[in-house]
């Protein structure tokens, strides 16, 4: 007997698995997504049609062996099977939407952060700031804006945002540009802050430039 209940009990385990998402992942990646959702409403109104006997009648007839409670099984099974389609389907274009969302926001300060910055900003020898963002890049530029408020709020002389297309690229994230090779320098200091705070930034030897000043450029996002 207890070998029935086992074997029975392990039947049902394998019919329930085979009725989850996860079973059924790997067949819906075989349908083209744009065809998924299509096909998942058609699954599940199939199995309506079934249920509800438009085609229980003909099925009956032309298949005697077949009766009421395996039709209903039967059209239980296609309409939870078209219903995890679609449910798939639509997961799948939710966390797309998210993920574009979230692309289109752009790179943004938490309060916590920009509290961090600014109180770390004001310990640090005040020097001119000249902010430049990518010619082009909205996101580069809104971003540069919101450096730029938080050097002013550490009481920072801040120049720009300029636009500028950069010969050479500068890769992503912010590129700070001074003239000292110090390696306790403002421009390292404040490099080590950033990125303390989360933003990806670099320092560069620009031998060039004013003693008094750093160049902060703002890439485009990582």
């Amino acid at each position: 007997m207890i070998r029935f209940f086992c074997f029975i009990w392990i039947r049902l385990s394998s019919y329930i698995y085979k009725l989850s998402p996860i079973y059924w992942q790997h067949y819906v990646n075989l349908i083209p997504l744009r065809m998924r959702f299509w096909i998942g409403l058609f699954i599940s109104l199939f199995g309506g049609l079934i249920g509800i006997g438009l085609f229980r009648e003909w099925i009956k007839i032309n298949y005697q062996l077949i009766n009421d409670l395996q039709l209903d099984s039967v059209a239980l099974i296609i309409l939870i099977i078209g219903l995890i389609v679609t449910a798939i389907d639509h997961s799948k274009q939710s966390r797309n939407l998210k993920q574009l969302e979230a692309e289109q926001k752009g790179r943004v300060l938490k309060p916590k952060q920009r509290e961090n910055l600014v109180n770390a900003l004001n310990n640090v020898e005040k020097i001119k700031i000249v902010l430049t963002g990518i010619q082009g890049d909205r996101e580069s530029i809104k971003f540069a804006n919101s450096i730029k408020d938080i050097f002013i709020e550490a009481d920072y002389e801040v120049d720009g945002v300029w636009e500028d297309i950069i010969i050479g690229g500068v890769g992503f994230g912010i590129t700070l540009r001074e003239s000292s090779s110090d390696p306790n320098s403002i421009g390292k200091i404040i490099n080590e802050i950033m990125n303390e705070n989360q933003i990806k930034s670099r320092v560069v030897l620009k031998p060039d430039l004013k003693p008094n000043q750093i160049e902060i450029i703002v890439g485009s996002r990582p």
